[in-house]
């Protein structure tokens, strides 16, 4: 089976859209891959690295991490797209570093590849970015993260195609 193609979106009113975006996000759920109405990028990048590290998916009113490894590290994930803000770009923010790592995950806009992962200890997080009064948090840039700690892109590409199917009538192809 072929990939279908793309509907022409600028035909769409902003209702459809909207229900189009509802539409997706009710199939993402079905899938496993978010729970949450919230924009899909999040819960997808805490679906890879629960998938390539193991252990738990913590509920989302868990504070100051997302995944639990079977050795009992606690893992936070952050994700974005790549935006035309570039570099300067601003993850959302970190306002306790009660874990131990973080892995940042940025797919890239059209394709949604990942094309960087990082994993940061929590103390070289805690310095990165300064402290924002409006966010309550330190927000690291993409430049900053991009430097810091160690690349993970292999191990999370792995794991994002393990998660990347389509579940057709009972049938899955990648």
């Amino acid at each position: 089976m072929t990939a279908p193609t793309p509907a022409d979106l600028s035909a769409l009113t902003v209702r459809e859209l909207l229900g189009l975006d509802a539409a997706i996000i009710t199939e993402l759920a079905r899938r496993n891959l978010v729970s949450t109405r919230d924009k899909p990028i999040g819960g997808i990048a805490e679906r890879i690295v629960h998938r390539a590290r193991g252990g738990t998916l913590e509920p989302n009113s868990t504070k100051s991490h997302d995944v639990t490894t079977p050795t009992g590290s606690r893992i936070q994930v952050k994700a974005m797209g790549e935006r035309a803000a570039g570099n300067g770009a601003k993850f959302s923010p970190f306002r306790s570093f009660d874990f131990d790592t973080a892995i940042f995950l940025v797919f890239n806009g059209p394709t949604f590849n990942l094309v960087i992962a990082r994993e940061v200890a929590s103390a070289e997080v805690a310095s990165l970015g300064r402290y924002s009064q409006h966010t309550n948090g330190r927000q690291p840039t993409l430049s900053q993260v991009s430097k810091a700690g160690e690349d993970v892109l292999a191990e999370m590409t792995l794991a994002y195609g393990a998660l990347d199917v389509v579940i057709d009538a009972g049938s899955s192809r990648q």
